[in-house]
């Protein structure tokens, strides 16, 4: 069975996704299948995408659906909800009101009755869809409930938090001296162990020595006690770091317990401060303030009433709060008050406060704090000095500072899939445990990673340029903000109610999810169907395609479990071809067995630098005889992102791999601004040939608006054919750099009838066709008839090695001549005189004579 016929049909679209599902597993609204982790079960099963309203499209929540209450039929939201209605007829007193209601007059509005241009309902701005929607946009634009900067003056919280934070830093200054004598008593008591075994591992040497060595002398003991000094220090630094790690983990938890309950005290004295204020200006009706939510207890714990594209489209829209904390960075705080205070002075909403306490974590190098344990806790080092000593994690700093700014914030426990997670590893034991947190926007649960936010980047960036090995941090905004359908991909917490999904999954479930990364995210890539981690071939081959925004940049790589594979076997192994919105990884292993394939994406076609995006297992099952031929060794199949720039848009063949048997292949470009063209025809099979392929791909037309190529296989295999296009600054630039616009793979079943090259195109060949010879070789000695249809030209000759031959025109700007070629080998060019004002002829077409 042939390689592409077993890839996909003409659609992209592989082999599973047209099986129908089975009718218990398929979804309500789409009758696709529904897997677990994209489930709504309310009787009948949805997908999670699917669990919209009817009406408006508005995303659900099994608090907010409603079924239609005639015969549950589908799902809407609060205000498109049916009604169940009575029964009524013509003698109902509601339809003789309306029978005897006024006709329409000057002051009836058209939008209940109706126009000529539109009989049934108009909608205005006031319509209720429209209400609906901007009721949704301006929830995440309303002012914040936990006090803006002006409430948090007026009500003296300020003051009052610096007060609070002394008696706080206290009682932490009395932990973290606990913490430091507990670390030196058991570092002292782990000293005196060793030395004790040290010193009777020195008198077993000395004793032994001399009763068995005696002849080694005082220089055999020394080499042999130096011998026993190396292995006691190497033990005493792995006894020190696993006493460290023990310790690190119970002092950890002491910390989060400190947190907890001064992070609570902080918003129950805000929550006063506040509801204080609020009823002193009740009374005064010029003196308003925000609604406040009951900031001493934490929201219950259930998933997000809105989406993030909800609450912002784009980080652009933090612009201006982003700014002022790039500022706030560069300033050093000794009290945690002063530093919330600066970073909320202009924040107007919850999302704006979080956001700015997330980019100032993000922006801080922590790594770079430099804080020795004798450090004052009150200077600028001491604030952060948890973080150094490795008893504090990001995650506990998010959450001192949302308490600060009256958010509530939670550290949630549970398994990740971090770095050195392989796709299908188990998760057991203290292996793959993080942590992250979750913060309330507006009394909705959202999730924020200040931790994996703060990215490390390896290189150079606009401050440091000369270091190119040094990281830096950048920030990741796919962790501001994340859907729990995205989070889910990469966190797993041990409370599934942290999970925020409508239908929480099992740990095994999690496990078999892709490996994905954020840039997977962040480029807005999507999978086409539900992939498990593990992928199975099927004819030898795996297909995997995903979902794209606009043409990005991949690599990938294929890495083969069993080592014995040389790596020139890979090669070849991998093609991508882009279709549309899809990117499609169609994978031939070499030979059975497991293997690691990782997909990277780059928004920035020109750039080198991956990320990476996507990880799977592949496992070929068949058997020798059913593995396929490596593919040609080209990067991707498909167009470019140049190829819009250029203004190149696919007419005939907009998927990129094409089967070729017995006839000519016709590609069609449309063309919306002047260019440059060029093309390539490369042979990638294992034929031996002295064909020039380059002869068997012919401009068929081109005028202004479109461009017609003609391809020609002679020989069975893959070829490849690549267009390129360059700028036109002036008629006569041919410096230019050439650029890929689109690359097509094409596979030979049937060779064509006739092997005879074709004409070759040259630059000027531009609204004109050929109409006769269709070949482009003709033979020695004969008398060949030509005719081409050349309107622009007011006269057309073919040179034939010194002899020119004019041609005569004939009706509808045919031209026609008859030629002698000669006894040798040479080239006939045709020649068009395209300026009347000039006697120069410009080259149109090239045979060849032979």
């Amino acid at each position: 069975m042939d390689m592409l016929g077993d890839q996909m049909s003409s659609d992209g679209d592989s082999d599973a996704e047209t099986k129908e599902p089975k009718q218990e597993d398929a979804c309500y609204r789409c009758k696709k299948k529904v897997y677990p982790v994209e489930r709504v079960n309310v009787g009948s099963l949805f997908h999670r995408r699917c669990f919209r309203c009817r009406s408006c499209g508005l995303q659900l929540t099994l608090k907010t659906f409603h079924w239609n209450q005639g015969n549950r039929t589908d799902i809407f939201c609060k205000n498109h909800a049916p009604k169940h209605v009575g029964k009524i007829d013509h003698d109902s007193v509601g339809i003789k009101s309306a029978l005897n209601a006024p006709k329409r007059g000057a002051n009836t509005s058209d939008q209940t009755r109706g126009s000529v241009y539109n009989p049934g309902w108009q909608y205005d701005a006031n319509a209720l869809e429209f209400n609906h929607h901007r009721e949704l946009y301006l929830r995440g634009k309303q002012k914040t409930t936990s006090g803006t900067y002006k409430e948090f003056e007026k009500s003296g919280i300020f003051d009052a938090q610096t007060e609070l934070e002394k008696v706080q830093k206290e009682e932490e200054d009395k932990l973290y001296e606990q913490i430091k004598e507990e670390r030196e008593r058991n570092i002292q008591r782990l000293e005196e162990e060793l030395k004790v075994e040290k010193d009777k591992s020195v008198r077993e040497l000395v004793s032994t020595i001399k009763r068995h060595s005696p002849q080694k002398g005082i220089t055999g003991l020394e080499i042999e006690t130096e011998k026993l000094e190396e292995h006691f220090k190497k033990k005493r630094e792995e006894n020190v770091r696993k006493l460290m790690d023990r310790l690190s983990v119970e002092q950890k938890n002491k910390v989060a317990l400190m947190i907890q309950k001064h992070s609570q005290a902080m918003l129950m004295m805000i929550a006063e401060r506040l509801m204080s204020l609020e009823e002193r200006s009740s009374s005064d009706s010029d003196d308003k303030t925000s609604p406040v939510c009951d900031l001493s207890r934490p929201p219950p714990i259930s998933p997000p009433e809105f989406r993030r594209s909800q609450l912002f489209k784009s980080p652009a829209e933090f612009e201006e709060v982003d700014n002022h904390v790039f500022q706030v960075v560069q300033k050093e705080y000794s009290a945690f008050t002063d530093l919330v205070k600066d970073l909320i002075v202009g924040c107007e909403t919850d999302l704006e406060k979080a956001r700015a306490i997330f980019r100032w974590i993000t922006c801080k190098d922590l790594n770079k704090l430099d804080v020795c344990e004798t450090v004052n806790p009150e200077s600028p080092m001491g604030l952060l000095r948890g973080i150094k000593y490795g008893t504090e994690t990001y995650h506990d700093l998010f959450k001192r500072l949302c308490s600060f700014a009256g958010l509530y914030c939670e550290v949630i426990q549970g398994y990740s899939k971090g770095a050195g997670y392989k796709p299908g590893l188990k998760m057991d034991g203290e292996r793959f445990r993080n942590s992250w947190t979750a913060v309330s926007i507006d009394g909705s649960w959202c999730f924020v990673n200040s931790n994996w936010g703060a990215r490390h980047v390896k290189g150079n960036n606009s401050a440091d340029k000369e270091n190119k090995n040094q990281f830096y941090y950048e920030c990741d905004e796919f962790y501001f903000i994340t859907n729990p359908e995205d989070h889910i991909y990469q966190h797993f917490p041990d409370d599934s109610r942290w999970q925020l999904l409508e239908c929480p999954i099992s740990l095994s479930e999690f496990i078999s999810l892709p490996v994905v990364k954020s840039s997977f995210f962040n480029y807005g890539l999507k999978f086409t169907m539900h992939y498990e981690c593990k992928q199975y071939s099927k004819n030898g081959l795996i297909v995997i395609q995903l979902r794209i925004p606009n043409i990005l940049g991949f690599g990938y790589t294929l890495d083969p479990k069993d080592k014995g594979i040389e790596p020139s076997a890979l090669e070849g192994r991998v093609m991508l071809c882009i279709i549309g919105h899809k990117a499609i990884f169609t994978v031939a292993p070499p030979k059975p067995g497991k293997y690691s394939f990782t997909i990277f994406a780059k928004d920035n076609w020109c750039s080198e630098s991956l990320q990476s995006a996507c990880a799977f297992e592949l496992k070929c099952r068949e058997r020798r005889e059913k593995i396929k031929s490596p593919y040609p060794k080209v990067s991707f199949f498909g167009p470019t992102p140049s190829m819009s720039l250029y203004g190149l848009v696919p007419q005939t063949h907009i998927d990129p791999v094409m089967v070729y048997s017995h006839d000519d292949i016709v590609i069609q470009f449309e063309l919306h601004q002047d260019v440059k063209l060029s093309h390539s025809l490369c042979y990638h099979g294992r034929e031996k040939t002295d064909y020039d392929f380059q002869r068997y791909v012919f401009i068929k037309q081109r005028d202004f608006d479109s461009v017609c190529y003609q391809i020609r296989c002679p020989t069975m295999g893959k070829f490849v054919f690549s267009l390129f296009g360059a700028r036109v600054t002036s008629p006569n630039d041919n410096n230019s750099p050439l650029e890929c616009l689109f690359r097509y793979l094409i596979e030979c079943r049937n060779v064509t009838k006739d092997k005879r090259p074709l004409p070759r195109a040259c630059h000027r060949w531009c609204g004109a066709d050929l109409l006769e010879p269709k070949y482009g070789d003709v033979g020695l000695e004969q008398a060949a008839t030509f005719r081409v249809r050349v309107p622009a030209a007011s006269d057309v000759a073919m040179l034939i090695g010194d002899a020119w031959f004019h041609f005569r025109e004939l009706a509808d700007s045919i031209w026609e001549g008859t030629v002698l070629t000669g006894k040798k080998p040479c080239i006939a060019k045709l020649y068009g005189k395209l300026n009347k004002e000039t006697s120069r002829f410009s080259p149109l077409l090239e045979f060849q004579v032979k």
